[in-house]
């Protein structure tokens, strides 16, 4: 239930522009990234920086939150996942996802799937969109050990 979608980066002399969100299409361009979004509804828009070398945040799940990352240029990021859904065919399968420094990629990751990121540039950063606020009181968030044995060893990068 993984999904990611490369993002068409407009570059000229000046820079670029990247366009990360949008609900509906109005032109053919913006077809693929209003269907990436469908039926998703995003209430709560989210941005972290991780400031310290040699660090992996996660894992962790929501049992009724979606989530859609994206590292923002010139961040970068492996992106660990894990299927706990009981009911799913793809129950305690993992998936590695490179995003940013050039990958210009949304990774959308549904409830009960554990996710976790290593970030690969210092300082690293995230935005991303959620679809449900977090509430203290009841927060939908559980854990998993960085190093359970299903995803230990998908932290390492190649070659060092």
């Amino acid at each position: 239930g993984v999904r990611t979608l490369r993002l068409p980066r407009f570059t000229d002399d000046r820079g670029f522009f990247l366009e990360l969100f949008r609900t509906r299409s109005n032109h053919a361009g913006g077809n693929e990234l209003a269907e990436f979004f469908a039926g998703i509804p995003v209430v709560q828009v989210n941005f972290s920086i991780v400031d310290v070398g040699a660090h992996i945040k996660g894992l962790h799940y929501h049992l009724k939150q979606d989530d859609i990352w994206f590292f923002p240029p010139p961040s970068k990021a492996k992106v660990v996942l894990y299927d706990v859904r009981k009911d799913s065919r793809s129950f305690g399968r993992t998936q590695t996802v490179v995003a940013g420094g050039g990958q210009d990629v949304l990774v959308r990751i549904p409830a009960g799937v554990a996710h976790g990121y290593r970030p690969l540039t210092n300082p690293c950063s995230l935005l991303y969109f959620v679809t449900e606020t977090f509430d203290p009181a009841a927060p939908d968030e559980f854990r998993i050990a960085w190093d359970h044995p299903a995803v230990k060893e998908l932290w390492e990068t190649p070659n060092g």
